[in-house]
């Protein structure tokens, strides 16, 4: 007959594989997940440090923005006398073309005038260009001066331009010449 005693010396638990957190027997079948210790409290004061951050940043920016550009932006006027139409400021001598989502302002001479039929800008000499000032039918593009509102205000940069985009070899007749 064999001794069906218990073994004195049973395996020791190993050194490696999850602790705590599993039961037992799902702790045997799950040696190869890593579980973390708990977070210590650093990790809460790191998280509302970083919280806190944010909002400051936030406050900032929302309060300090929003005044007007420095030069060498100038004040057109209000944002309400450009949008939907096509305007020549004659003191800087460029179009501001309110239509198509936003306020442009061009290098353009005095007598391009906005379409309504073609929804285009076009010259008395039969010239068209697109509301974003490209040129058709190898007429000679616009440049573009850089834009910003703020309050309700339009400020045009004079002194700076765009490179004009290429024009198009497509030739589109005029709708309003």
């Amino acid at each position: 007959m064999t001794d069906q005693r218990p073994d004195p010396d049973p395996v020791p638990a190993p050194d490696f594989g999850p602790g705590g957190y599993l039961p037992e027997r799902a702790a045997k079948r799950a040696r190869k997940i890593v579980l973390r210790a708990p977070l210590g409290v650093q990790w809460i004061v790191a998280s509302l440090l970083a919280g806190v951050v944010v909002v400051v940043a936030g406050v900032l920016l929302l309060t300090r923005g929003g005044g007007a550009p420095d030069p060498p932006f100038v004040e057109i006027g209000p944002v309400d006398a450009v949008a939907g139409q096509v305007v020549h400021d004659g003191d800087l001598d460029v179009l501001l073309v309110g239509l198509g989502g936003r306020i442009r302002a061009f290098d353009a001479p005095a007598d391009v005038t906005y379409c309504e039929a073609s929804r285009r800008l076009e010259s008395p000499d039969g010239e068209v260009w697109s509301l974003t000032g490209r040129g058709t039918g190898g007429t000679a593009s616009f440049a573009e001066h850089p834009t910003l509102t703020s309050d309700g205000i339009l400020y045009v940069d004079p002194t700076a331009a765009t490179t004009p985009p290429t024009p198009t070899d497509d030739t589109v007749p005029a709708g309003c010449s």
